[in-house]
């Protein structure tokens, strides 16, 4: 199938607009059949673009799907968080996991996704482990920075080190716990206020 906006081989805003409707496509199709069963001829159908713009673009289903993890991950990490911010550090962390299981929640089968694949894929993980840096991610960074400037949090804080230990948590208890294990909600709240109060006692103020 052509595509059905016009082609140009630079960059500009018609590869650009082609290149999200194969990443979207291929979000699509892998979450519905899983990376080794999804086809790129539909994908490139369901983007409606040449089916050798993926190669062209993603050299080959592998790029795709690391390129879809990269806008995935940068999505996760600049985006908005959804509450106000909080006045104390174990507050601030405790809605901060509320958020990310929302999250997690609404993409579910991408999660599945990008895990399993990770999983049994050496070359794939290789790959997109450079978005697992550490750093914490720019709106963790800022409400924690808030509060050090408040005088709640000092600001001898390891603000990385910090956002560390909370994403493994919240990785733990978001896959392993609510969504393979589907354990209670009130469960998981438990989980959160205990991990939240516990580790900013940790942390000097």
């Amino acid at each position: 199938m052509q595509d059905t906006l016009p082609q140009t081989d630079g960059i500009g805003r018609d590869r650009a607009a082609t290149e999200r409707r194969i990443l979207n496509a291929a979000r699509t199709v892998f979450a519905e059949r899983g990376y080794d069963a999804a086809g790129l001829r539909e994908i490139a159908d369901i983007a409606q673009a040449n089916l050798s713009l993926i190669s062209r673009y993603f050299s080959g289903k592998e790029g795709l799907l690391v390129a879809l993890t990269d806008r995935f991950v940068a999505a996760r990490r600049e985006g908005d968080l959804s509450y106000p911010p909080q006045t104390t550090l174990a507050d601030e962390i405790y809605h901060y996991l509320h958020d990310k299981l929302q999250d997690d929640l609404k993409h579910e089968g991408m999660i599945r996704l990008l895990i399993s694949r990770a999983a049994i894929d050496d070359a794939y993980r290789g790959q997109s482990m450079h978005n697992m840096d550490g750093k914490a991610d720019a709106n963790f960074r800022a409400r924690i920075e808030a509060l050090q400037e408040k005088g709640t949090v000092s600001k001898a804080i390891d603000i990385d080190l910090l956002f560390a230990t909370v994403l493994h948590f919240s990785f733990s208890v978001n896959f392993f716990g609510s969504i393979i294990a589907d354990r209670p909600r009130d469960e998981i709240d438990a989980l959160f206020r205990a991990f939240s109060d516990s580790l900013a006692s940790g942390f000097p103020s």
